[in-house]
């Protein structure tokens, strides 16, 4: 039987617009309502998970940031990134939260296939050729299962690498090397399809896969409120006193992070990439 369900298209918004529009609809649903997928674009800023706080950020940074009420890592949006959001209440999930991942992106994955892209699921992220080309995350808001993830057009490299909190030039100038080493994008491999082109053939995928009919749709009064409400909640500072995720580092997909440790007057700097793994020790004086 198909299930009814609503695509909301938002276009081009700010930064806390995007991640209130999702947080706020999850919230306004009941527990009978019908799923939806939220479709956008965001002007550019850097994105904390719920669990992150300013540790992970350079003291310069010069993008917004806002903490996303969704679990993951750091991570950079911008207009070169199709974001969508699937929020669905939990009655129609597929059993535990870990499988809420594959359910939710194997649509993506067959999109990017059917653009000649050989993309497949590496736990939690998307990757191609080896490298991930697109990251997600996921909570329980109210009554419903949300998942984002996004269509990964350009990756500006270097400004993610600039942004990200540095012990050392050195660690910054390692992360440049291993985000080449864990990140791609889709531009790498050949001219990027329309945004309209795109929508389309990923809204076919989701209708096909998950047995969805889509009609087009606008947040009510009640979600707008909701919405309201999650802005605010969104715009409180960022917490200053919580530790890095990775202590000393960053994870930059499923198989690789940077770290760097300080112990004895000794710095110990690692880059794990799968099983490859580069070292360096020296004096921290050196430095």
């Amino acid at each position: 039987m198909t299930q009814a369900a609503r695509w909301i298209r938002l276009g081009l918004v700010e930064p806390l617009e995007l991640h209130a529009a999702y947080a706020g609809l999850a919230a306004a649903q009941p527990a009978d309502a019908a799923p939806l997928l939220v479709w956008a674009q965001a002007k550019t800023h850097l994105c904390l998970g719920q669990s992150q706080g300013r540790a992970e950020l350079d003291s310069g940074v010069s993008v917004p940031v806002v903490r996303r009420p969704l679990g993951g890592g750091l991570v950079w949006v911008d207009e070169y990134q199709y974001v969508f959001v699937l929020i669905a209440p939990k009655r129609l999930m597929p059993g535990r939260p870990a499988r809420w991942f594959a359910w939710a992106l194997s649509p993506a994955v067959a999109t990017y296939r059917h653009f000649g892209l050989p993309a497949y699921l590496n736990e939690q992220d998307i990757w191609l050729h080896g490298r991930k080309i697109a990251g997600s995350g996921a909570a329980t808001i109210g009554e419903c299962a949300v998942v984002a993830s996004s269509f990964l057009l350009k990756f500006p490299a270097e400004r993610f690498a600039d942004s990200v909190a540095a012990p050392s030039r050195e660690f910054r100038e390692w992360l440049r090397d291993g985000l080449a080493l864990a990140m791609t994008e889709w531009a790498e491999y050949g001219a990027v399809p329309a945004e309209r082109e795109l929508e389309s053939v990923f809204r076919a995928r989701l209708e096909a896969q998950l047995g969805w009919q889509f009609e087009s749709s606008w947040p009510t009064g009640p979600e707008q409120a909701a919405v309201a409400e999650a802005a605010a909640e969104l715009a409180e500072p960022l917490d200053e006193g919580v530790p890095r995720a990775v202590a000393g580092g960053i994870k930059l997909n499923a198989e690789a992070r940077l770290v760097e440790r300080h112990e004895g007057g000794v710095v110990e700097r690692e880059l794990k990439i799968g099983e490859r793994v580069r070292r360096v020790r020296r004096v921290a004086g050196e430095e």
